[in-house]
C-alpha cells in the first residue's frame, strides 16, 4: 500500500512563478503608496513646487524598478549582476532615508518618533530584499556547455601498413622455411638446429628436401 504523501508546492512551476511574482509586485505597490506621501511631503525641502511633487516618488522608485531589471537581466545571463544591485541599494536607501526623515520631521517625536521613522525606512528596504530572494531562487541561469576536448590533444592512428606487419608476426612461422632460408644464409646444420631447437638430422632432412616447383 503506497505511503500518503503530503502536498507540496513545487516552485518550479509556472503557477509558483506567477504567484510568487504577483506577491513581489504587491509588495512594492505598497511600498510605493506608503511612500509616496512621505516622499511628496518633504519634496519642497528640494526647493521642488508643490504642483511637481508627485514627481520626486516617482523619479526614484521608477530608478530601483530600472535597476531591478537590469539586475534580473544579468542573473539570467548568467553575467556580473554587483553594479545593477549597488544602484538599486542606493537608490532604495535614499528612498528609506526620506521616509525615515519625513516620519521624524512630522511625527510624535521622542521615543515614539524613533519607532515611528525605523518603520518609515523599512519599507523600501523590505521591497528590495523581496526582489533580490525573488532574483535568487526564480530566474534560470543558461546551461552549462560541457567541456571540449582540448584541440592539441591528437588521437594516435595506427597507419595500416604498420597494422598488417602487426598481423603478420602474430602468425606462426613454418620452421622448414625458417631452416631453408638460415640454410641459405650460410649458417651451418649444428647452427640452425640450436637456432631453431631442432635435431640435427631434422634440420639435415629438411636441408636435403627438394622444394617443389
Amino acid at each position: 500500500m503506497t505511503a500518503h504523501q503530503p502536498a507540496r508546492i513545487n516552485p518550479d512551476t509556472k503557477p509558483a512563478l506567477i504567484l510568487a511574482m504577483l506577491a513581489c509586485a504587491g509588495l512594492a505597490s505598497v511600498s510605493f503608496v506608503l511612500s509616496f506621501a512621505g516622499l511628496s511631503a518633504i519634496a519642497p525641502w528640494a526647493a521642488v513646487p508643490p504642483s511637481l511633487a508627485a514627481l520626486v516618488p516617482l523619479f526614484i522608485d521608477v530608478a530601483i524598478l530600472v535597476y531591478t531589471y537590469s539586475a534580473l537581466a544579468a542573473t539570467a545571463r548568467d553575467e556580473s549582476a554587483a553594479r545593477a544591485w549597488t544602484w538599486v541599494a542606493l537608490w532604495t536607501l535614499v528612498s528609506s532615508a526620506a521616509n525615515a526623515a519625513h516620519a521624524w520631521s512630522f511625527g510624535p517625536g521622542g521615543w515614539q518618533g524613533i519607532v515611528g521613522a525605523s518603520l518609515a525606512a523599512l519599507f523600501p528596504i523590505g521591497t528590495l530584499l523581496a526582489m533580490h530572494e525573488i532574483a535568487s531562487r526564480m530566474i534560470a541561469r543558461p546551461a552549462v556547455e560541457p567541456a571540449r576536448p582540448s584541440s592539441s590533444l591528437v588521437p594516435f592512428v595506427v597507419p595500416e601498413d604498420w597494422t598488417a606487419r602487426l598481423a603478420a608476426r602474430r602468425q606462426p612461422e613454418d620452421p622448414k622455411a625458417t631452416v631453408r632460408t638460415l640454410r641459405a644464409q650460410g649458417m651451418s646444420v649444428r647452427a640452425i638446429a640450436e637456432r631453431v631447437g631442432m635435431p640435427k638430422s631434422t634440420v639435415h632432412t629438411i636441408v636435403r628436401e627438394q622444394v617443389p616447383a
